[in-house]
């Protein structure tokens, strides 16, 4: 019997292992409810569960979950599965993009991968460009991932990827692309969109968002006042760390281009980033902002937000720090459904110290076993890991000189751990000041 025991526990640490090898991050606008979002009224995505085929943004897959009042509109349906992939720093295209070189003009087939000794993770010590036009100018104190490493050696694995330039890598569609690529790219990370049919319109893997999203309901897009501060948030399903941006484009140039959207980023009120629990309830932290007087970003003279929330890794190999983050069977940690030690896989501290004591259902040494959230994630903190307790909140400016009209918000969350860049798009009324 404990032969047999021993044997069904290695069982389950392989299959375990091989799941967090294809894990990526996921994320999504959800404060304004977003284009991508438009699936939610389908019936096998109300309660923020999921379809067979695709992946919940907010819950367990395929399970409805307590969202929260705050997320429950934009954070149901496929938001989080439109993005970017194989997008490095100071390259024209990424390697899913027909466009880039090495595929000349065609879909890709060729596997997309990094290098040794994660050949798992997209951008792992590795470029996708021969010639890129920048390198990593992100100061360390920004950093979000392998804060030990010394900037340039090889153990900065993550050199190449988006948010070490903020803005200067490129995207396939600045609202993001179903599932992260062409259905016959073959590439990880839970690449995957269910195929829907929403009023009568079929959206599937590889759409461009920028060109088949349909506009949000108009009972669901809210106003905004030339000069406000209106509050926005993200959500994610999995955390690559990095940082973000929001940004506007008429409406009437739709299908905006990423360069249009870079006209009109949009400033952060510095004071005023919080998590916003999933009821509505806000807790203030202290904001990192990237601009020009940090480093040269993209579009120059905007500003970026560093993700406060802070990754988990499932292991920490090829990193500068290892310590006990290792890959199982070699983890210690109890109740582990895979790895980590969650102290040595943290990468940079919470934001809320007093509230993540360690595993959310668990401590410091144990992940939880009976108890689990209300999405069944069990590798998060209270405000650490792949973490779907809340969200990531600001408010942003709303330039006095704007036009009244309507709008189209994109936000961009560029990624330290991997190169992708995820995109939404969403729907504003801005209206002049009464002043």
């Amino acid at each position: 019997k404990l032969e047999k025991t021993r044997q069904e526990m290695a069982l389950r640490v392989i299959v375990m292992a091989s799941l967090a090898g294809t894990a990526a991050g996921h994320a999504a606008m959800i404060i304004p409810p977003s284009r991508n979002a438009m699936d939610r009224v389908l019936p096998g995505f109300h309660g923020g569960a999921s379809i067979r085929g695709a992946v919940s943004c907010s819950c367990s897959d395929e399970k409805a979950c307590p969202m929260g009042d705050a997320r429950e509109i934009g954070g149901s349906g496929q938001p989080c599965l439109w993005w970017s992939q194989g997008c490095s720093i100071g390259c024209d295209y990424c390697l899913t993009d027909p466009k880039h070189p090495a595929n000349g003009g065609k879909i890709p087939t060729t596997p997309i991968t990094g290098n040794a000794p994660h050949s798992d993770k997209a951008g792992f010590r590795k470029s996708y460009c021969d010639a890129p036009k920048t390198v990593a100018v992100l100061p360390k104190e920004y950093w979000t991932m392998n804060i030990h490493a010394i900037d340039g050696a090889v153990n900065d694995s993550y050199r190449f990827n988006p948010w070490r330039a903020p803005g200067s890598a490129p995207v396939v569609d600045p609202c993001g692309q179903a599932g992260g690529k062409f259905k016959v790219t073959p590439m990880g990370g839970a690449s995957i969109f269910a195929t829907v049919n929403v009023s009568g319109k079929t959206y599937q893997m590889g759409d461009m968002g920028s060109v088949v999203l349909p506009p949000v309901d108009p009972k669901d897009v809210p106003t905004w006042v030339a000069g406000s501060t209106p509050r926005v948030a993200w959500g994610m399903r999995f955390n690559h760390g990095g940082g973000y941006q929001y940004r506007l484009c008429p409406l009437e140039k739709m299908p905006c281009s990423e360069e249009d959207f870079q006209q009109m980023p949009l400033d952060f009120v510095r004071d005023a980033q919080a998590i916003m629990w999933n009821n509505g309830s806000m807790y203030p932290i202290k904001g990192m902002f990237v601009d020009d007087s940090v480093c040269p970003v993209v579009p120059s003279g905007s500003t970026w937000a560093r993700n406060p929330i802070p990754r988990i890794h499932t292991d920490n190999i090829g990193m500068a720090f290892v310590g006990k983050c290792l890959q199982q069977p070699a983890c210690s940690q109890q109740g582990a459904a895979w790895c980590p030690e969650k102290e040595d896989c943290q990468q940079f501290p919470s934001p809320c110290p007093e509230l993540d004591q360690g595993w959310w259902g668990g401590n410091a040494t144990h992940m939880p076993t009976t108890f689990v959230a209300p999405d069944n994630n069990q590798h998060e903190g209270a405000c650490s890991g792949d973490w779907t307790l809340g969200m990531i909140s600001d408010q942003v400016v709303v330039p006095k000189s704007i036009k009244p009209g309507r709008y189209v918000v994109s936000w961009r969350w560029d990624c330290e751990e991997t190169a992708q860049v995820w995109q939404n798009c969403a729907d504003v009324n801005i209206v002049a000041s009464a002043e």
